[in-house]
Order: C-alpha cells, then structure tokens, then sequence
C-alpha cells in the first residue's frame, strides 16, 4: 500500500498536555485546545510528531468535528518503537487506525526506521509513512490479511490482541474500589476487564482510573450516552460484547468516532 504525501494545510504539532495521572489537564479541554488551533473544512491536516494518547485521540476528534478530512498522524518514538512517555507505535496505530486517519507515521531514529517500518507493516491496514527531517515520506507496503481471531486493540500504551471468544471475567463497578478491582482483574487468568458504565457518575470514575487498565478492556452499558462519555475519556481503544442493549446503528456511530470494536 503506497499513498502520495499530499499538501497539507494545517499541522497541528503536540501542545504539552496530557490527563490524569501524568497531567492536570481534562480530555475536553485538550480537545478543546485543539479545535481553537484548527480552522474548520481546511484540510488535510498533519497531526504531527505525538507522543501520549491523549493528544493524539483529541487531535484526531477535533479534526473530525472541524470537518477537515481524514488527518495523517505521525508518531514520535525511539529504537524499540517507545515514545517519550513509554507509549507504542502499535498502540497508537490501532487506536488511529480505529478512528478514521488517512494514514500514519512515525519519527524515529534513522538506525531503528527500517525495523519500526516493517513491524508497522505487520499490522498496519492503511498507508503508512515516516518523517525524516522534518518531512514525511511513503512507505509502500503490501497489507498482510488480519487473522479474523486476533484483532487488534490497545491500552493507553500497549498493544493488545482479542479473539471473538474472547473470556472477560466478572463485570466490574466503577465504585469507590475500582482502581483495586482492576488491579486485582488483571491478576485472574481472563482475557480482558470488564467494567460496566450505568451513570454520569461512573463516567468521571473511568475516566480517574482508566489509566490502571493494562488488558484489553470491555466497555458495557446500556445507555448510548454512557457508553460515548466513557469511549471519550479511555484512552486506549476499547471492545463492546455485545451483552448490552446498544442498537448496531448506535454502535456502528461509536465505531466510526472511537474505533469502538464490536464482537
């Protein structure tokens, strides 16, 4: 797969913020702070050289709700594919591939490109390219086929792979204890934690401890508007099994704007 780099009109670099726990900034307003640096229907857009999940997943939604295309995201990481803040490349791939870029890229070392290309290219099911000098260039690459009983996911920072008959375990609570029931969950030999959302109040709980999550992660709820505000803060790329009551259009707009995968 081979796309030509085209012009971009807007680029829209890192603007130093970042969530709980590693920042003090809400994801709405760093959503916010990157819509007032973009211009509406102007595009494409270069989210360019990201580094944690949280700009990069606000870049991409303001991009869409400004209504300027598809954007190309690059990547800023090092020899083993890390970026600064210790978040993959394939990580950020999945989560972007999920919502709607054109394309993706990396920045890395000029020693480590052919290697971080290549693992890319293993996985990756849209264009690719990598930025050197400053400059992003193609990469052309045949998509491998996807194993339809490893699908790609991803935490805030690492990749992750489920399968259709994927074990989730005993649904969690977003209580007061959540934070050492995902701990725990994680420690019982399933496949994924399972955390319920049923109120606002369990959005803002998610959103204090989604952080602790380092297995691929079930997101349930029986309230579109729930299961939106949860999809919004995580950030990772989350799975819905179908236990809820969620119609499929619903679900379809959920997969379109946070690469929601539905089993």
């Amino acid at each position: 797969m081979d796309a030509s780099v085209p012009i971009f009109q807007q680029t829209l670099p890192p603007l130093g913020l970042d969530v709980a726990p590693a920042g003090e900034c809400g994801f709405e307003e760093l959503e916010e702070a990157c819509r007032a640096r973009l211009k509406p229907g102007k595009g494409p857009v270069h989210i360019k050289g990201m580094t944690t999940m949280a700009e990069c997943r606000a870049a991409m939604l303001a991009v869409n709700q400004l209504g300027c295309g598809a954007p190309w995201v690059s990547w800023v990481c090092d020899e083993e594919g890390e970026s600064p803040v210790r978040v993959h490349m394939l990580a950020a791939l999945f989560v972007c591939e999920g919502m709607g870029a054109a394309a993706f890229g990396v920045d890395c070392p000029d020693d480590a490109a052919g290697e971080r290309m290549a693992e890319l290219a293993a996985y990756a099911q849209i264009p690719l390219f990598r930025v050197k000098a400053g400059r992003a260039e193609p990469y052309p690459y045949e998509p491998v086929p996807r194993d339809p009983d490893a699908i790609p996911c991803a935490t805030g920072a690492e990749p992750c792979f489920i399968r259709r008959t994927i074990d989730v375990g005993e649904e969690l609570e977003c209580g007061p204890d959540l934070l050492e029931d995902i701990i725990a969950a994680e420690d019982d030999p399933v496949g994924a934690v399972k955390i319920a959302v049923q109120s606002q109040d369990d959005v803002e709980v998610f959103a204090q401890h989604q952080y602790a999550v380092r297995e691929a992660l079930c997101l349930c709820s029986d309230v579109p508007e729930l299961l939106e505000g949860a999809l919004r803060v995580y950030q990772g790329r989350a799975f819905y099994d179908g236990t809820g009551e969620i119609d499929r259009e619903e679900l379809d707009r959920l997969t379109r704007l946070y690469g929601l995968i539905v089993l």
